[in-house]
C-alpha cells in the first residue's frame, strides 16, 4: 500500500490566521436591498462594505452580472458610497481593492 507523500512548505500562507477578533473587528450587517436599484435582494453574492452605515452593500443578481461582466463592480460600489456620503468617504474607506 502506498503511503501518502508528506508535502513540506516554507511559505507564510500555511500560517495564515483568518480568525475573527470581536475586540477590533466588526461584522457588518447585510443590506436587504440592491444598492443600485433598490429592489429586494435575498442573496447577496456581490458585496462591498459601507462602514459609515455599518452595513455590507449588495447588488441584485441582474445588476451584479451586468457589472461583473463589465469588470466595474468595485467602481460602481465606490460610486454608490460617494452618492451616499460624499467624496471624502473614499479617503477614509478601507478596502482590499
Amino acid at each position: 500500500m502506498a503511503r501518502p507523500k508528506k508535502v513540506q512548505s516554507n511559505s507564510d500562507d500555511d500560517n495564515a490566521d483568518f480568525s475573527f477578533d470581536p475586540g477590533i473587528q466588526i461584522e457588518l450587517e447585510m443590506e436587504d436591498t440592491c444598492c443600485i436599484t433598490g429592489e429586494p435582494v435575498e442573496f447577496g453574492f456581490c458585496r462591498f462594505p459601507d462602514y459609515k452605515n455599518g452595513t455590507m452593500m449588495v447588488m441584485s443578481r441582474s445588476v451584479m452580472l451586468e457589472h461583473l461582466r463589465a469588470s466595474d463592480s468595485v467602481a460602481k460600489f465606490k460610486e454608490v458610497l460617494v452618492k451616499r456620503h460624499g467624496k471624502d468617504v473614499l479617503k477614509e474607506h478601507y478596502s482590499n481593492y
